[in-house]
């Protein structure tokens, strides 16, 4: 079996084939629990693009950033969440989303918790890239009917068990 640098290229295998790029990414679930609630999550509305549906913050690490570093930064600078602190790293999914730029990302997803006692706001992007200028809503959710879309729950439950442990 010949292996390929991803499943868009066909032809034979060269030197070439083996050698990867990626883009390293951050996915951020912010966690709280307040006495006698259940365990809630972070989740980002897009106000001008609904279309978006329901998300945690999340995007691309700088060159001289943890994934974890990077998470704290994206979850700061999408929301505005005060009081962040980084819990742990629960998983990491490998994405080809589009064959055609033949770009790997590797989003490595972790949990942070917050001492933010707001419900629901409106934030504005503050950042150096794409984003900036976006309006998200934001609202804490109970993590069990958060209603993430894009696969985005897909270590939410690992990253509840954990942040809940004694």
């Amino acid at each position: 079996m010949a292996l390929r640098r991803n499943g868009c290229e066909t032809g034979p295998v060269t030197e070439a084939s083996y050698l990867q790029s990626f883009r390293q990414r951050a996915t951020a679930y912010v966690l709280r629990q307040r006495p006698k609630l259940d365990v809630e999550v972070l989740v980002m509305l897009h106000v001008d693009h609904p279309d978006a549906g329901v998300q945690v913050p999340g995007g691309g690490a700088l060159a001289h950033e943890t994934p974890g570093e990077a998470a704290l930064r994206e979850a700061f600078e999408e929301t505005g969440v005060r009081g962040l602190a980084f819990g742990e790293v629960v998983g990491n999914m490998l994405l080809n989303p589009d064959c055609s730029m033949g770009v790997w990302q590797v989003s490595t997803y972790s949990w942070l918790t917050t001492t933010d006692d707001r419900d629901s706001w409106e934030h504005t992007v503050a950042s150096a890239d794409g984003d900036n200028g976006l309006r998200m809503r934001c609202e804490f959710r109970p993590a069990v009917k958060a209603g993430l879309d894009w696969n985005l729950d897909a270590f939410l439950s690992d990253a509840v068990a954990r942040f809940a442990r004694p």
